[in-house]
């Protein structure tokens, strides 16, 4: 791997963290927050967080989520073109900066090489500002708004309900099961 910008050490810790945790806990998702461009700021404004991933299911649970909570979420692409210009360089494996100006892009690329799993990257550069006017009822006026927070929150609580759902129907089959087995 070659740094070819100090300025974008997130990224680098934030891969230490993600292969760290996918080879400690063995997780089927993970979901990362963080600050890492103005890019996603200056593509939607601070009105929606960016998100990245590779699962159509856990973006479509993120989406979900988001509009549970009023909190607006818009997908990134993580297309081959951008892995393309973070590994065009001959010499070195993997680039922390890349060519071209998709700069969220390109970041979530890089964190994408470390991956083992479902996984979702939410930036939420330009979302945590004061409340003007326009905020949604819930929101003070002149407050933080917290945003994807209630996101996470709903999100987590969704993942959490579908487990235990799944959970219980595989523990009920199992008992079906080994009754039919006995009959």
């Amino acid at each position: 791997m070659v740094i070819e910008n100090t300025d974008m050490e997130g990224r680098l810790m934030m891969a230490d963290a993600l292969v760290y945790g996918q080879s400690v806990y063995k997780p089927a998702i993970v979901i990362d927050v963080a600050t890492f461009t103005h890019g996603v700021l200056m593509a939607t404004g601070g009105g929606a967080f960016g998100c990245f991933s590779n699962s159509e299911e856990a973006w479509r649970a993120v989406q979900a989520a988001g509009a549970d909570t009023g909190d607006r979420a818009w997908r990134f692409p993580l297309w081959n073109y951008f892995h393309k210009q973070i590994t065009n360089e001959p010499s070195v494996d993997l680039r922390n900066k890349g060519s071209g100006c998709g700069t969220p892009c390109l970041g979530a690329a890089f964190l994408k090489n470390f991956i083992c799993c479902d996984w979702v990257h939410m930036d939420i550069t330009g979302v945590g500002k004061v409340a003007q006017w326009g905020a949604p009822p819930y929101l003070a006026p002149r407050r933080m708004t917290g945003r994807p927070t209630r996101t996470l929150a709903a999100l987590l609580r969704r993942m959490a309900a579908d487990n235990h759902h799944d959970h219980h129907k595989d523990h009920k089959d199992h008992k079906e099961q080994k009754g039919a087995a006995k009959a």
